[in-house]
């Protein structure tokens, strides 16, 4: 189908990614300043190469009133929210008060929206006789960025135990372990006339995102459209390395509404889209930015038509 009026109608979602986290939790001590340690990570959970020293900003410190089972469950299905926090907002540690190159960290360190609290409130949080693994998950994340829960690189979960003596939680290469599957190969081609910036996406209609929830309104921050020399099929066995692999990519903010106007979507030089050809494989998708799964909600494949 090609849309003359260079209106794209979002009303269905052929395109679908599932994922799977799993966590393995370490036994520390109860009520203890526990050391964090970044040093030996060279990957982020996506596989992606990670300099601990130079690509990390902030430490995440989360209590969940959860068991870790329900936990991998919520994560998995983007469902976790701040009522599920033993402790909201969580501890967390700006890296820049660490020192250049860093690797290593202490909970007592550890503030509220940079708030330094005492090592006597933290420790009524990590109390063993209260926090069990059957009613609670502790978890580090380390993160790129100081945008309090974004972009988090791994995530390795811990228990309190009260007959423990270790006092290290160290984050590994495996401490969260991902394996996801996305379909691209059957989504419905989206014809638009080739060469035309002045394309429209409208996303009033949809009811379901690509990850099986509702489309909440409201929720979509941000639009891509990237340019690819890879298929459909070859691009779902590197949907975690879209952003890398792009021939070019296209950004706009969504501030409200439903709508992506195309001549908002610049690159990273601030180049304007160009509208499409018939090279490669041209695919746009809607983020939500403010959700913990980062797979787009929405995609399409666009392809130019004749009028």
């Amino acid at each position: 189908m090609c849309f003359g009026a260079n209106v794209v109608a979002a009303e269905k979602n052929d395109y679908s990614f599932s994922s799977t986290i799993t966590l393995a939790p370490v036994t520390v001590a109860s009520m203890s300043n526990l050391t964090f340690d970044w040093s030996g990570l060279t990957h982020d959970f996506e596989g992606h190469a990670l300099d601990p020293k130079t690509d990390l900003g902030m430490a995440i410190v989360m209590a969940w009133n959860l068991p870790l089972a329900d936990f991998e469950k919520d994560l998995n299905a983007d469902a976790l929210f701040t009522k599920d926090l033993i402790l909201s907002p969580p501890l967390s540690l700006d890296f820049t008060d660490l020192g250049a190159g860093a690797t290593t960290a202490h909970l007592y360190d550890f503030t509220i929206n940079g708030t330094a609290v005492t090592p006597a409130m933290i420790n009524q949080y990590f109390d063993a006789t209260m926090y069990t693994p059957a009613n609670a998950s502790f978890i580090v994340g380390v993160q790129t960025g100081t945008d309090l829960g974004r972009n988090l690189r791994m995530l390795q979960a811990f228990n309190l135990d009260t007959s423990s003596t270790s006092t290290t939680v160290a984050l590994k290469d495996d401490s969260t372990k991902l394996s996801y599957t996305a379909n691209l190969h059957e989504l419905t081609i989206t014809g638009v006339p080739g060469g035309t910036p002045a394309l429209t996406l409208d996303w009033s209609h949809m009811t379901t995102n690509g990850l099986g929830r509702a489309f909440t309104d409201g929720y979509v921050t941000s639009a891509v459209v990237g340019h690819y020399t890879q298929t459909p099929t070859q691009l779902e066995a590197q949907f975690l390395d879209l952003d890398s692999i792009a021939v070019a990519t296209y950004r706009a903010d969504i501030e409200s509404g439903s709508v992506l106007d195309f001549t908002t979507l610049k690159d990273a030089n601030g180049a304007m889209f160009p509208g499409i050809d018939n090279d490669g494989t041209w695919l746009v998708g809607l983020i939500c930015g403010n959700c913990r799964n980062p797979a787009p909600w929405y995609m399409t494949i666009l392809k130019p038509c004749s009028m």
